[in-house]
């Protein structure tokens, strides 16, 4: 079982239980802080607000607060074009804190490939026939297992909180 609740005030919690651990590190990468199982978890905007500061400075574009086999939690900071991204089975839930950016979602990937962290990811050029929106901040994208999607712009950043799990 899977609960989410999101305060776009000052707090944002996750309760997450009932999953198995897991790390996510990979060559050259350290592993994932693993997410809390015996009590529920708050960051305060102010605290998601510093990161995106720290990534915008160090020019990293994502600090993980904890990875697990069929989720995590993330802030990113995006600069420009975005490679497009299909998902085999994890949704995206995202929360737009800072700057602006299009983000297109939908319709056909083209020349998709394998990558990514899950079997069956792929990325892609752009997408065939997708909708295009502009996110700014307060705004929350939900995207599918198996939707083409990515920022195909930014206005200078875009940063989000962001939770992906297993859906599939």
């Amino acid at each position: 079982m899977r609960a989410i609740v999101i305060g776009l005030g000052a707090t944002l919690v996750l309760g997450l239980c009932g999953v198995v651990a897991f790390s996510q590190g990979g060559a050259g990468r350290a592993p994932d802080p693993p997410a809390p199982k015996d009590k529920a978890a708050a960051w305060a905007m102010m605290e998601l607000k510093a990161v995106g500061q720290e990534l915008g400075a160090t020019k990293a574009t994502t600090h993980r607060f904890f990875g697990e086999k069929g989720y995590n939690f993330e802030v990113r900071r995006l600069v420009g074009a975005q490679p497009i991204l299909q998902h085999g089975k994890k949704s995206d839930f995202m929360v737009i804190q800072d700057g602006e950016g299009t983000f297109m979602s939908g319709g056909e990937l083209v020349d998709g490939k394998a990558g990514g962290e899950d079997q069956g990811d792929l990325r892609g050029a752009s997408i065939r026939g997708g909708v295009s929106r502009i996110l700014k901040p307060g705004d929350i994208m939900f995207v599918p297992a198996g939707v083409p999607h990515g920022f195909v712009e930014t206005k200078d950043h875009v940063t989000f909180a962001m939770v992906r799990f297993d859906t599939k």
